[in-house]
């Protein structure tokens, strides 16, 4: 945690890294760990010696960009089904009703 002072007023900022997933790693119950305790903090951690091209993640990433710059109505052709596969419409999910902020 650090403490920041802003017009003479201390405000708390809560500062967190994201853990690193290394597939390589031969201690398989340190990566679960890990991964397990990113889960449970924030739900977001890296993943590095996976096996991904560069090459591939930079296309994933550009037909992901493609889609997210389509007006809504052709995104809306492929909303979520049952199965939560597909697109969810931004604030449409209601995760946390005690904690959530729009």
């Amino acid at each position: 945690m650090e403490n920041q002072c802003q017009n003479g007023t201390e405000t708390l900022l809560k500062v967190s890294t994201l853990n690193c997933i290394d597939l390589s790693n031969p201690d398989i119950h340190q990566s679960v760990s890990l991964l397990k305790q990113a889960c449970l903090d924030c739900g977001f951690f890296y993943v590095i010696n996976h096996g991904i091209s560069q090459e591939f993640m930079d296309e994933v990433f550009g037909q992901s960009k493609s889609f997210f710059e389509l007006p809504l109505n052709e995104k809306m052709k492929v909303l979520r089904n049952e199965k939560h596969r597909g697109y969810t419409p931004v604030l449409d999910e209601l995760l946390d009703p005690d904690n959530q902020v729009h």
